[in-house]
Parts: structure tokens; C-alpha cells; sequence
């Protein structure tokens, strides 16, 4: 005669009940577990592909911006072998904004700060910073590389 699997079965005793009723709920710990491991399963390799995603991403950026700035310095070393100078004034917010542009190869290129060296801006007619001088023309207000780049034949590439 086969077990009654059901511990409100009338033709069982108390304690088969009880010991019915312990196998039931250590079957569903058992389920629920498996569950639970499936999902920590799942999501520990999803947060693994997350975290791969981003230092993929990372190192994809460290490339480009280490790329761009071997162009950018080359760039500035070519405006500095064209003479051309750059005139600003280190409080001056838009003169940051384009020495921002140039990165760290900013120092490459001919820089002229005008609180310094007063008399030269002076000659040079500066009233705006930054003032670039290329080819000998002036040009005042923020410049875009691209431009920098057309005004004096140097290539960004």
C-alpha cells in the first residue's frame, strides 16, 4: 500500500503527520534554495559582465585620450615651431578655458601672460585674453583647435 502524501490525511497518526509535514517543508527549503543559488548564480555573473562592460569602457577612454593627447602634443609643437604665441592672463577665465583644450601640452606652446610682461601686450594691442598671433594676424576669444589648426597649417592628425 503506497504512503498518503498528505499530512491532513485523516488515516494518518499525529506523528507521521508531523514527519510528513518536516519532509514537505525540508523539500521546500530545499527548492528554495536551489532557487536562491540559481539567482546568486545569475546575478553575480551578470554583475561580473557589468563590471567587465565598465573597465572595458575605461580602458577604451585611457586609449583615446592617451591617442589624442600624442596629437595634441604634436599639435602645440607645431604652432611653437610656426611662432606662434598665445597672450593671456592667468586670472582670466577664458584664457583656462583654452589652456584647457591643450591638456598638458599646453606647455609647448609660446605663452605671453600679460600681467607680466605689460609692455608687450601693450605694443601687441592685447585688450582681449586669450589673443592669438598667427602669421602674424590677431585673433581674439577662445579659439577652437580646428581653427588653430586651419590658421596655421599645423594638423591635428
Amino acid at each position: 500500500m503506497e504512503e498518503p502524501t498528505n499530512p491532513d490525511s485523516p488515516e494518518l497518526t499525529r506523528a507521521e503527520k508531523r514527519k510528513l509535514k518536516r519532509e514537505q517543508t525540508r523539500e521546500e527549503r530545499k527548492k528554495d534554495k536551489a532557487e536562491s543559488n540559481r539567482k546568486d548564480i545569475f546575478l553575480k555573473a551578470a554583475l561580473g559582465f557589468v563590471a567587465l562592460m565598465i573597465l572595458f569602457g575605461i580602458f577604451l577612454i585611457f586609449k583615446s585620450s592617451s591617442a589624442n593627447a600624442a596629437k595634441v602634443d604634436e599639435f602645440t609643437k607645431c604652432l611653437a615651431t610656426k611662432d606662434v604665441v598665445i597672450y593671456g592672463n592667468e586670472w582670466c577665465k577664458y584664457t583656462g578655458r583654452q589652456k584647457s583644450m591643450f591638456g598638458e601640452s599646453f606647455k609647448n606652446l609660446k605663452y605671453v601672460i600679460c600681467d607680466e610682461q605689460k609692455a608687450l601686450c601693450d605694443e601687441k594691442q592685447i585688450t582681449i585674453t586669450p589673443t592669438w598671433e598667427i602669421n602674424g594676424t590677431m585673433y581674439r576669444q577662445v579659439q577652437t583647435l580646428e581653427a588653430i589648426s586651419q590658421l596655421s597649417g599645423c594638423s591635428l592628425r
